[in-house]
C-alpha cells in the first residue's frame, strides 16, 4: 500500500486539530529551510506563521497559523518503503490512483480525485489532487468545509523501494480558500530532491 493514504490520514487528524501535534509545534524561523531527511529533502514552505508540528527522518510534517478557526493549511513530506515493482511510469500512475481514498467514512466525503504523470523531478513521479467535504469539523458549527490535497508522489529514482510523497492540505469555507497559501504549498511540494546517502 502507497503512504499516500496514511498521509491523508494523519493530515486529516491534524487539520482536524490534533492537540498531541500542536503541543510540540516549534516555529520555522528560516522561512525555506533545508530538510534533510532519508534519501531526500525538501525546504520548509516559505511565508510567515509556520510550525513544525513533527518530525523524524522518513517525515517532516508542517502547519500553518491561521486566525479563522474553520481554515487550516498544513504541508507533509513522508517517505515509505514499498514492495511492489512496475515496469513502466504508467504502472505507478495506477498504483498511486489506487492508493487515494474512494469513499471517506463517518466524517468525510470524497469528491474528486485526479492523478497524472509529471516528470519535472523524475519519471516515476506522478502529481494527485483530491477533494473531499468534512461534515462535523470543530468550531464550524455544522457547516461543511471543503478539503483539498495537492501532491505528488515518487519512486527515488536510485532506490525504486523507496516512495516519496510530498504534499499540501487545505480545509475551509469555501470563502477561506487563498491562492497565496496554495502558492506556498507548491513552493514546497516543488523543492523535493532525491539524496542518495
Amino acid at each position: 500500500m502507497c503512504r499516500i493514504v496514511p498521509s491523508l490520514l494523519l493530515a486529516a487528524g491534524l487539520l482536524a486539530g490534533n492537540a498531541e501535534a500542536q503541543l510540540h509545534a516549534v516555529p520555522i524561523t528560516v522561512p525555506g529551510a533545508l530538510y534533510e531527511m532519508e534519501r531526500y529533502s525538501v525546504l520548509a514552505p516559505p511565508g510567515d506563521d509556520w510550525f513544525e508540528l513533527m518530525r523524524d527522518k522518513k517525515y517532516v510534517y508542517f502547519g500553518k497559523k491561521i486566525a479563522s478557526r474553520t481554515h487550516s493549511f498544513i504541508a507533509t513530506a513522508i517517505s515509505t518503503s514499498i514492495t511492489e515493482k512496475f515496469a513502466n511510469p504508467e504502472a505507478f500512475k495506477d498504483y498511486v490512483s489506487r492508493s487515494l481514498p474512494l469513499r471517506g467514512d463517518e466524517r468525510q466525503t470524497v469528491v474528486e480525485n485526479r492523478v497524472e504523470m509529471d516528470d519535472t523531478l523524475g519519471r516515476y513521479c506522478v502529481r494527485y489532487y483530491t477533494k473531499g467535504e468534512d461534515r462535523d469539523a470543530l468550531y464550524a458549527a455544522g457547516q461543511t468545509l471543503s478539503v483539498e490535497t495537492y501532491g505528488i508522489s515518487c519512486l527515488h529514482p536510485d532506490y525504486p523501494s523507496l516512495s516519496i510523497d510530498v504534499s499540501y492540505t487545505e480545509r475551509g469555507q469555501p470563502t477561506e480558500s487563498s491562492t497565496a497559501l496554495q502558492a506556498e504549498g507548491e513552493s514546497f511540494v516543488r523543492s523535493l530532491k532525491f539524496t542518495s546517502r
